[in-house]
């Protein structure tokens, strides 16, 4: 059994994804279920549910918010999760290099390969690929879903560049060493890649043990401006003002209120901590993608 997941706020097109999985999924004689989401924590809830059932895969449709919420419903379990993209950064899509078809996407089912990866955690929310807290977060915090279906990773630029004349919170890293550090901003990444195919964290490892830290030490609207555009041209970690740390655990706080967020989706205010856990998440990737 196939159970099918959407998120109709992903956008008007999104249905127009669904009716092709409809159609893939029929021609290849698959029994399948589709559901679709009217809340935030639906889909946690109908992964979860379809795991309990048995389901051989749950197929996410949507964004990486959507890929998260049904990620934290299958962790633990055997059943699959298969993504088909239809989201504003598609991070997850360019992490495991998965194909821009939904038919392709669907081939992975009997062409592709099961992976199983550790899932990291915020306070209690696990996520797949990546957190931040800060700035980052606080963008993500502002932006509705109508700006991200109408302008997509334009809408996050645009609300960026607004956000950024407001005062920024200084926040206090804490390490498991002990050590504390401040800094404006900081990003907690699982893999390599960041919105619009960024390669954040040249280092990462998404089958790995740890996550790669990235925190902009130097505060300051030119600070951010600069981190901004040195990442994109993948000078970042050369900076003396950017802090690259290798680890399972980081605690993060604020003085005055701030945000945070995983995989592209608002989770809260700070403080908080994020680990690594031993809760495994069984993916369906491209044959030629590394194996753990």
């Amino acid at each position: 059994m196939i159970e099918v997941i959407y998120n109709p706020a992903a956008g008007p097109t999104v249905v127009n994804r669904i009716d092709r999985v409809r159609s893939c999924l029929s021609a290849r004689g698959l029994p399948f279920r589709i559901r679709e989401t009217a809340a935030p924590g639906d889909a946690v809830v109908m992964a979860r549910e379809a795991a309990l059932e048995g389901a051989d895969a749950v197929v996410a449709v949507g964004g990486d918010g959507t890929m998260n919420e049904v990620a934290d419903g299958l962790a633990g379990s055997a059943t699959r999760l298969v993504f088909v993209p239809h989201g504003t950064g598609n991070v997850f899509a360019r992490e495991f290099s998965l194909p821009d078809s939904v038919e392709g996407c669907l081939d992975l089912l009997s062409s592709g390969k099961t992976i199983s990866v550790r899932m990291a955690k915020a306070n209690d929310r696990h996520f797949v690929l990546l957190a931040s807290a800060g700035f980052d977060a606080e963008v993500v915090e502002r932006m509705v879903p109508r700006q991200k279906n109408l302008l997509g990773i334009t809408a996050y630029v645009l609300c960026g560049v607004r956000h950024i004349l407001r005062s920024q919170p200084t926040l206090w890293l804490e390490f498991p060493d002990r050590e504390r550090v401040e800094a404006q901003a900081v990003l907690v990444v699982r893999g390599k890649k960041y919105g619009g195919n960024v390669t954040i964290a040249p280092d990462g490892d998404i089958a790995g043990e740890t996550f790669q830290v990235i925190a902009l030490l130097r505060k300051g609207r030119w600070a951010i401006t600069k981190f901004v555009l040195d990442a994109l041209r993948g000078k970042h970690t050369a900076s003396r003002h950017v802090l690259i740390r290798e680890c399972s655990s980081l605690f993060v706080r604020s003085t005055i209120p701030s945000a945070s967020q995983v995989d592209g989706e608002y989770l809260g205010p700070l403080p908080v901590r994020f680990t690594i856990t031993d809760t495994l998440l069984r993916i369906v990737v491209p044959k030629e993608f590394p194996s753990p």
